[in-house]
């Protein structure tokens, strides 16, 4: 690799500015609805205690994020969030699974 093409802090910075404005477009403010859709869902709050209880919201998480993308793409059908969707659900269900046992 030539000196020139090194990456350094300034160009990584430059391309994830790249990513985030190509991807804005497409999932528009998608992250300041995730707030609102989970107190829909959890209108009382909820405590995470158990490192189970953790793991179990991090996939719930990204099925919640995974839906407003498609969500906001509605015209688009946005099919790689719903197979996204579809693969942390069985994820999680698999996860209950393996914790009920």
């Amino acid at each position: 690799m030539s000196k020139s093409k090194k990456p350094n802090p300034a160009s990584n910075i430059r391309e994830a500015l790249k990513t985030f404005e190509q991807r804005g477009k497409a999932y528009g403010n998608s992250y300041n609805q995730y707030g609102e859709v989970m107190k829909v869902l959890f209108p009382n709050g909820i405590e995470l205690k158990t490192v189970d209880d953790f793991n179990r919201m991090g996939l719930l998480n990204m099925i919640v994020s995974k839906l407003i993308r498609y969500s906001n793409q509605w015209e688009t059908k946005h099919k790689d969030s719903m197979h996204d969707l579809g693969v942390y659900s069985f994820m999680l269900e698999s996860y209950d699974d393996s914790i009920r046992s």
